[in-house]
C-alpha cells in the first residue's frame, strides 16, 4: 500500500467521484469549496461551495456538477437548477452518462445535456432517500423512501415493480449487471429484489443498521456491513443469497462508515469512523486482510475507475490516494 498523494479541504470529506476516465477526482467537503485534482496535470481546482452546506458532487457530460442544502444545483457553465425548497444530497448519473439524476424531497429531477427535466418524477408517496440507476438500462430507476422501493421506467406514469413492507428503506444499490436491487432499511436489515422473482428477500438479524452495500462489479457478490461485521453474500444461482451461507469477516472495531469493491482488483475496502482502513482479498471463502490505520476517521471512499488506486476521505478534511496493487 503507497500513498501517492494527500489534498486538505476545509471541512469533513463528503463525497468523492472520479470522472468516467479517472483522471479528476472531485474531494467535497461539508462545507466550503470543492476541490479537483487532476492526475494529468497534477494540480487542484476549485468550485465555490453551496451556500448552507454541500451535498453530493458528480461528472455529467464531462463536466462537473455540484449540489446542496440550499437547494440548488450548480453546472459548470455557471447556470444553477432551482427545483424546490427542500435540501439537495443526492445527485447520480445514469448508466450511459445522458441523464442526472436529483432528489429533492418528494421528487426525483432528471435532466438531460440541456437541461431540460421533462422525464422528472413528480409527487412521489414519500421524500426520496436515495435512488440508483439501472446499470443496464439508462431509462430506468429505483427510488427508496418511507414504505420502501418503487422502479420506474422515465416516461411512464407508474412505477413498473414496487414493494412496501411498512418500514423506511435509506439506501438503495443496484447490481451491475441490473438483476438485484439491494435497499439498506431503517431496520437492522436489508432488502434484496430479484427482478426474475415477484417478491424480495428480507434479511435480518444484523447488530446494527446496515450502513453500508457494496456489488462487485461482476455481480456475484454483494458486502453489506452493520456494526463490526462485515456480511458477502453470493448472487449467483436461480435464488442468490436465499437458503446460502454468508461469508462473515471482523470488519473494522469502530464501525464501517464506507465500503467498495474495486473494478481493477477485486479488492473490498473498508474503512471506519476511528480512521482505520481494511482491503480485504477474497478468494472463494479464503479471506486476505491487510490493515492500514489513518489519522482521522474514514468517512467515504472511491476506486479509480480502471486501475487499483483508491480514493479515502477523511473527517479532518483530507484526502489520500493510495495505490493497492
Amino acid at each position: 500500500m503507497k500513498q501517492l498523494t494527500s489534498h486538505a479541504t476545509a471541512d469533513y470529506v463528503l463525497h468523492l467521484a472520479w470522472d468516467t476516465e479517472g483522471t479528476r477526482l472531485a474531494v467535497t467537503p461539508a462545507t466550503g469549496d470543492v476541490h479537483v485534482l487532476s492526475l494529468l496535470e497534477n494540480s487542484t481546482s476549485t468550485r465555490a461551495g453551496q451556500a448552507l452546506g454541500n451535498g453530493e458532487s458528480a461528472w455529467f457530460q464531462g463536466d462537473l456538477v455540484t449540489s446542496g442544502f440550499d437547494g440548488v444545483v450548480r453546472f459548470t457553465d455557471g447556470s444553477d437548477f432551482r427545483g424546490g425548497k427542500e435540501f439537495i444530497e443526492r445527485l447520480k448519473v445514469n448508466s450511459d452518462g445522458t441523464l442526472l439524476g436529483v432528489a429533492q424531497g418528494r421528487f426525483l429531477h432528471v435532466m438531460d445535456a440541456k437541461h431540460n427535466a421533462e422525464f422528472s418524477l413528480r409527487s412521489l408517496p414519500a421524500s426520496v432517500s436515495d435512488f440508483a440507476w439501472n446499470p443496464t438500462n439508462p431509462k430506468e430507476v429505483a427510488v427508496v423512501g418511507a414504505g420502501g422501493a418503487r422502479m420506474w421506467r422515465l416516461g411512464e406514469n407508474q412505477p413498473y415493480a414496487q414493494f412496501d413492507w411498512g418500514g423506511a428503506s435509506m439506501q438503495a444499490v443496484w447490481s451491475p449487471d441490473g438483476r438485484w436491487l439491494v435497499t439498506g432499511d431503517q431496520t437492522p436489515s436489508v432488502h434484496i429484489y430479484d427482478f426474475t422473482r415477484s417478491y424480495p428477500l428480507h434479511i435480518q438479524g444484523y447488530d446494527a443498521r446496515v450502513s453500508t452495500i457494496a456489488f462487485t462489479s461482476d455481480s456475484t457478490r454483494v458486502a453489506t456491513s452493520a456494526g463490526e461485521v462485515i456480511t458477502v453474500w453470493p448472487t449467483t444461482g436461480e435464488k442468490g443469497p436465499e437458503g446460502a451461507t454468508p461469508l462473515q469477516m471482523d470488519g473494522p472495531q469502530g464501525g464501517t462508515t464506507a465500503a467498495a469493491f474495486s473494478r481493477a482488483s477485486g479488492q473490498l475496502a473498508v474503512g471506519d469512523d476511528a480512521g482505520v482502513l481494511l482491503i480485504y482479498t477474497l478468494e472463494g471463502q479464503r479471506v486476505l486482510r491487510k490493515m492500514h490505520r489513518r489519522e482521522s476517521g474514514i468517512g467515504c471512499l472511491a476506486w479509480h475507475p480502471s486501475q487499483a488506486i483508491l480514493a479515502v476521505g477523511h473527517a479532518d478534511g483530507s484526502c489520500a490516494l493510495l495505490d493497492l496493487d
